[in-house]
């Protein structure tokens, strides 16, 4: 009994201590540092750890189990003991069961009359897990087709994807209604505020660089790092020029994809890398373009 206790002992300090060390342990640092978790992290923290606590209680359930099962076994007559060896164990029971398996002894019964130069067939059936699995594929199948197909009261994937465009559109029309524009593309001042040049910056490495190069010196687009412009090189002309586009050319408009602060941050970063004349970069192509002095 003492021994028994003892195991008890062992077994409630290492699957029960450790579970609660995982649970306090995320509050802690929560504690600590309560905005530096967010609520998807820490929704997937609690389930990661309900997780493992109920893989602890199950290990502690088959050890329980297991002891159990060996002070019962010391208690028994060897008769018992030897019936007990011979029988086959629940998960051995479960595993035939579950592939339907059937004794050697029954083999003579289980052969077909085909004989393909000795080889024979026996009269196996499928699993019970695979017929069990493709009735439950049927029953699914039938529920789908009436959510979706019959009564529709969920949308399929191509609604889903409209119906998520749309509100998507909806918040960034709502979003840009409340952007304070006070310019237009006939006098759109040079934002020289870091955050828009680092905007202006990102945008034109992932979109204009395959044409004028991450750095401005030019590929198939011109260079924009000099004096020398096609279109102008005033802040108004390159504003208009990546607004409207520049037809018969690569140059498409992105009036319809950027709002006008974003379209400023964009030309307001591409005014900025004249003079910088990066190693590489394309001769000179266009009109010079001088800087208009101001009063």
């Amino acid at each position: 009994m003492e021994k028994i206790k003892s195991i008890l002992k062992n077994l409630s300090s290492k699957y029960l201590l450790l579970p609660m060390m995982l649970l306090t342990t995320p509050l802690a640092a929560q504690t600590e540092n309560s905005s530096g978790i967010s609520p998807t992290t820490a929704f997937y923290v609690v389930v990661v750890l309900l997780i493992v606590v109920a893989i602890l209680v199950m290990l502690l359930a088959v050890n329980l189990l297991s002891l159990l099962k060996a002070v019962v076994y010391k208690d028994m007559s060897p008769e018992k003991k030897a019936n007990m060896e011979k029988e086959p164990n629940w998960l051995s029971k479960t595993w035939a069961k579950w592939n339907a398996l059937r004794p050697m002894e029954e083999e003579q019964d289980l052969v077909l009359e085909h004989d393909y130069d000795g080889i024979k067939e026996l009269d196996n059936h499928l699993p019970p897990w695979w017929k069990a699995l493709f009735y439950l594929s049927v029953v699914y199948a039938v529920i789908y087709l009436l959510v979706f197909h019959v009564f529709k009261t969920s949308p399929l994937q191509e609604e889903e994807y409209e119906i998520e465009m749309a509100m998507a559109m909806a918040a960034k029309t709502e979003k840009e209604e409340t952007i304070v524009i006070d310019f237009d593309e006939n006098n759109v001042p040079f934002n020289d505020n870091a955050e828009a040049l680092a905007d202006g910056k990102k945008f034109f490495e992932a979109q204009c660089g395959m044409c004028h190069k991450a750095d401005g010196g030019g590929l198939a687009g011109p260079n924009l790092t000099d004096d020398y412009w096609r279109h102008g090189g005033s802040m108004t002309d390159i504003y208009k020029t990546i607004k409207n586009g520049v037809p018969s050319t690569a140059m498409i408009a992105w009036e319809s994809k950027l709002n006008p602060i974003r379209l400023q941050n964009v030309a307001s970063y591409v005014k900025s890398l004249r003079g910088t004349n990066p190693p590489g970069a394309l001769p000179p192509d266009g009109e010079l373009y001088v800087e208009e002095s101001k009063q």
